[in-house]
């Protein structure tokens, strides 16, 4: 059919002729739909009928077994009884035939005859010779088979009235016929069964024989019994098929067109010499004339239909032509106004609603309705169905909004809120609106307004809220939110006396990654590490980005005590640790990278957000100096070494500034303990703490990035002390070694800055050494050597520090432009004592001298051991023996300076 909107744009003249098409389309697919209907009925009617029909066939077919299964048992009774060693009287035997004649229904009478048809013997002891029916009694002399039941052909014995004989030979001693057992079948009886099946007036039964001829026939037809006649052809058609059951329909022997089943009874277990068939008919005129009734109503009805629609249309047609001609003048005077605020809300994307209060609908114009992807014919919706559109959250806000309005009638009507797409997804929408019509009792009757969809500019403010609270990259929490949440669960366990945990974790060895594989490769390893750390943590906790490779796990409710909670994030951190230790395939490769976390727990006690952060951040550190890939909960003692560690550090920038930075010297003597030089030893003069040691300061010094300032002033005041010694002849020749850490020796400018500090104070660089450390050679050889290379081309002398403590390799050392061999004072202090010290003393004094290079022994503090260095040609001593580190002002007034020194006993505390 046309679609009605479609229909009612056609102009006036296509419009009438399209409406006559559709009723003529209407009352055809009427018709067809009548048509099949009532072929529906006649096939359900013929459906019926022939499964009644087959039914019926069923019924007397078992009847009739039953019952021809009853004779035979009974005849085959009565033989056995006429049989001469059956030691049965003629009195037995009038009882027996009496007995089964009572016992069978379908009976009349029950007789024995011998083979010349003459009876023997009856049920009711007729005293009749013979039996009337010559062709039985002729046939009784052929029944030679003991097995098989022979049927008669009818005989009429009274008018109209034909019985039927069922029979079994009766056999004497030698095998030969003797006769023969009879049951002359009850007709009333058989007529009756064959009745019971017959439910409508034209319908008839029959049993037929396998020639063709009818031995029962109901209703009852004498002439038809006794003329015989050709089959029936629609018999034969069934004997044709070969088939046990058809369903047949045709013409009948009398010329009328009838419906017929035929059932072929099975009755081979009964020995029966024919076959039998079971038929019932129906004239099929009386059975079509059931449906022909329904086809004649049905038509007249479609027609009176037509004759009414047509009719209807006619005169619809008419008013309407009427009401449109009034409605054009109409619509000609509103289609300027109308085009005007058209093109308005077009521009200003505005779609207007309408609200009729008192019924409750809602009208929306077709902009208004494509907002939410409805057709463009516009939308009406009741208050059910509005609500159900409405998000749920926003249904509040709206009562608000229009309580506000109705109350305070010069206030606008005005909200946000969202409402269900078509396709199901949310639309942001900002309405606008006023009552215009009110009732005499002040009571709001309509409201109009506008509405238009501001869903690109809240995805706006989302998106700027997300990313305002969350990372960009890994899409967790930030610094921001981070911050808020843990304040929240701060304050609900100092109210509630609950204890949480802070974990802060970082990733091992992450700036390596990052150097040697790409930023990309480690934005994708963030990304994995992000995902891993949610899948561990339960949904109320939270799981936060600080900035690059650091992430802060907020673990809320961990139970009323800190042991609790504490075993809570043992248990967490180690899931952490299980998670994050597993491989990360990045490009087909398998990266494993390890966390260090730090935990600090928090409960009822006063906690600030930066306090635990601070916390949870030295914990962290402790875990790397554990060895990396662990977790440390927080310890109160972290935060005083913290404190110290801060206050030092700031002592320790403004201490070049205010001076109190000093260089110390411990002399060196050759193997006669003549001065030759000194050793440059750094002290800090603390105001409050007195004073302060290298080994207590330089560590400090190296993290907050201040060695090479303080390396610089080192330098800087031991060559000035070189240029003060080079005005005295008995100093000139004085060399100074000055310690360099592994972090200033690998700054990138230290060769240039070294070569400026010696060009800016004048010294000679042959009296300048630079004593290193073996741990310098673990990383960047290359680079170690370039820079000694660079310095040795100017003059600077070289010493490898504590030799033999270290990890070193000859490979290397062959390789350095080193000058000197400073043996540890460890093997100096156990040389005297075991064998394995004498030996590795006099093994690097051996090897210094074959490479060429000067050797000093440390940590000389007796005469024995002065001695015995003396004798294995060491040459260069240090130690308390000789001096020890004393101010620049005091080192000339041993007696030795600077000719052979006595022997000095080591005091008893020393500052090393």
């Amino acid at each position: 059919m046309m679609p009605i909107d479609l229909l009612q744009r056609l102009p006036g003249p296509r419009r009438r002729g399209a409406e006559w098409l559709v009723l003529a389309g209407v009352l055809l697919m009427s018709a067809l739909m009548v048509g099949y209907f009532i072929w529906s009925e006649r096939r359900l009617l013929i459906a019926s009928d022939i499964e009644r029909m087959r039914m019926q066939t069923l019924i007397i077919d078992e009847n009739l077994q039953h019952q021809f299964e009853g004779v035979r048992n009974a005849l085959d009774s009565a033989r056995r009884a006429f049989h001469p060693g059956s030691g049965c009287t003629a009195q037995c035997r009038q009882v027996l035939l009496q007995s089964l004649k009572r016992a069978m229904p379908g009976v009349r009478a029950l007789v024995v005859v011998d083979r010349r048809g003459h009876i023997v013997l009856s049920d009711d002891d007729l005293r009749d010779a013979r039996l009337d029916d010559r062709q039985y009694t002729r046939q009784v002399a052929s029944m030679r088979s003991p097995d098989t039941l022979y049927l008669s052909q009818p005989y009429e014995n009274t008018p109209g009235v034909f019985n039927l004989k069922l029979s079994l030979a009766r056999m004497d001693d030698d095998g030969k016929a003797d006769g023969a057992a009879s049951a002359i079948l009850n007709p009333e009886y058989f007529d009756a069964v064959m009745r019971s099946a017959l439910y409508a007036p034209d319908m008839n039964s029959a049993i037929t024989e396998d020639a063709g001829r009818r031995i029962l026939y109901v209703p009852a037809d004498p002439a038809a019994m006794r003329a015989g006649g050709a089959p029936d052809p629609l018999f034969l058609r069934h004997q044709q098929s070969g088939r046990m059951l058809t369903v047949l329909e045709g013409d009948a022997n009398g010329g009328e067109r009838r419906l017929v089943v035929q059932r072929t009874m099975r009755l081979h277990s009964l020995g029966l010499d024919k076959t039998l068939v079971i038929s019932l008919s129906r004239s099929t005129a009386r059975i079509e004339a059931g449906w022909h009734s329904l086809a004649w109503t049905s038509a007249l009805a479609w027609l009176l239909t037509g004759v009414i629609g047509a009719v209807g249309l006619l005169l619809a047609q008419r008013r309407r032509l009427a009401l449109e001609q009034l409605e054009q003048a109409r619509s000609e005077e509103r289609a300027a106004g109308a085009e005007r605020v058209e093109l308005a809300l077009n521009g200003a994307n505005l779609g207007l609603w309408e609200w009729d209060m008192p019924s409750d609908l809602r009208t929306f114009d077709a902009r208004a309705a494509a907002m939410l992807g409805h057709a463009p014919d516009g939308l009406v919706l009741d208050r059910a169905e509005w609500q159900a559109l409405m998000h749920p959250d926003d249904l509040a806000v709206l009562d608000q909004a229009l309580a506000q309005h109705l109350l305070e009638r010069s206030r606008p009507y005005e909200a946000e809120y969202r409402m269900r797409h078509r396709n199901g997804h949310w639309v942001w929408l900002q309405s606008r609106g006023k009552v215009v019509e009110r009732a005499r009792d002040g009571t709001a009757l309509r409201m109009v307004g506008t509405r238009m969809d501001i869903s690109a500019r809240k995805l706006a403010e989302a998106e700027i809220a997300h990313l305002a609270f969350y990372d960009g990259l890994t899409g967790l929490p930030n610094r921001r939110l981070l911050l808020d949440r843990l304040g929240h669960a701060i304050v609900r366990c100092e109210r509630g006396g609950c204890h949480g945990a802070v974990l802060f974790v970082d990733l091992d060895n992450f700036k390596q990654l990052n150097d040697t594989m790409g930023h990309d490769k480690g934005d994708r390893l963030l990304e994995m590490v992000a995902f891993r750390l949610q899948q561990v943590m339960r949904d109320s906790d939270t799981v936060a980005r600080l900035g690059g490779d650091e992430f802060v796990i907020l673990l809320d409710d961990l139970g009323g005590s800190a042991a609790q909670a504490a075993a809570h994030a043992d248990i967490v951190a180690n899931k952490i640790l299980q998670a994050l230790g597993l491989p990360y395939p990045l490009d087909g490769n398998d990266l494993l990278s390890t966390p260090s976390i730090g935990i600090v727990l928090f409960g009822e006690g006063h906690h600030t957000i930066n306090d635990l952060l601070r916390q949870a951040d030295m914990a962290m550190y402790e875990a790397k100096a554990a060895g990396r890939n662990t977790y440390r909960f927080f310890d109160p003692r972290m935060q005083a070494a913290l404190d110290a560690s801060a206050s030092l550090e700031a002592d320790l920038r403004s201490a070049l500034a205010r001076r109190e930075l000093l260089l110390y010297y411990q002399p060196v003597v050759d193997a006669d303990g003549r001065m030759t030089g000194a050793e440059a030893l750094l002290r800090w003069r603390h105001p409050r703490r007195g004073m302060v040691a290298p080994g207590d300061f330089i560590a400090q010094a190296e993290k907050a990035g201040l060695i090479g300032e303080i390396g610089d002033w080192v330098l800087d005041t031991a060559c000035q002390q070189l240029v003060s010694w080079a005005g005295a002849p008995e100093t000139r020749e004085l060399t100074i070694a000055v310690n360099v850490s592994a972090r200033q020796f690998r700054q990138g400018a230290f060769a240039e800055r070294v070569l400026q500090i010696i060009a800016r104070s004048g010294a000679d660089p042959h009296l300048l050494k630079l004593e290193l450390t073996e741990s310098m050679l673990l990383t960047d050889v290359e680079d170690v050597i370039a820079k000694m290379t660079l310095l040795k081309s100017r003059g600077v002398g070289f010493s490898l520090d504590d030799f033999g403590t270290g990890y070193s390799s000859l490979s290397y050392l062959k390789r350095l432009p080193i000058d000197q061999l400073k043996i540890d004072r460890s093997f100096v202090h156990d040389m005297l004592h075991t064998p394995h010290a004498s030996t590795i003393v006099r093994s690097i004094v051996t090897l210094a001298h074959s490479m060429g290079l000067q050797v000093v022994a440390e940590g000389v503090e007796n005469t024995e051991q002065w001695d015995s260095l003396r004798q294995i040609g060491c040459a260069g001593l240090q130690g308390y023996l000789f001096g020890r580190a004393v101010p620049v002002q005091e080192l000339f007034n041993h007696p030795a300076a600077p000719i052979a020194l006595p022997f000095i006993s080591p005091p008893e505390e020393v500052l090393p």
